[in-house]
């Protein structure tokens, strides 16, 4: 992501937008309740706001769900 990616998300700001720091931590959760066919906005309105105007988090959210598809039920040893 160029410097002037950054600026564009940035400018694109939403009201409601807790910015990328704050989706992180909950990124999985937000994922695993896709998974499950819910909506993660009725649980995390913000990050869905966030992941709407910022390309760098809506990759590292598409990734971790595709991710997620792939490996399906693979239990963790």
């Amino acid at each position: 992501m160029t410097d002037r990616d950054r600026l564009d998300d940035l400018l694109r700001a939403e009201d409601g937008d807790p910015g990328c720091d704050a989706g992180v931590p909950i990124m999985d959760e937000y994922v695993e309740l896709e998974l499950r066919g819910e909506d993660p906005s009725e649980r995390f309105p913000g990050t869905t706001i966030h992941l709407r105007v910022c390309r760098g988090c809506r990759a590292d959210h598409d990734g971790l769900l595709e991710a997620a598809r792939l490996l399906g039920d693979v239990d963790p040893e």
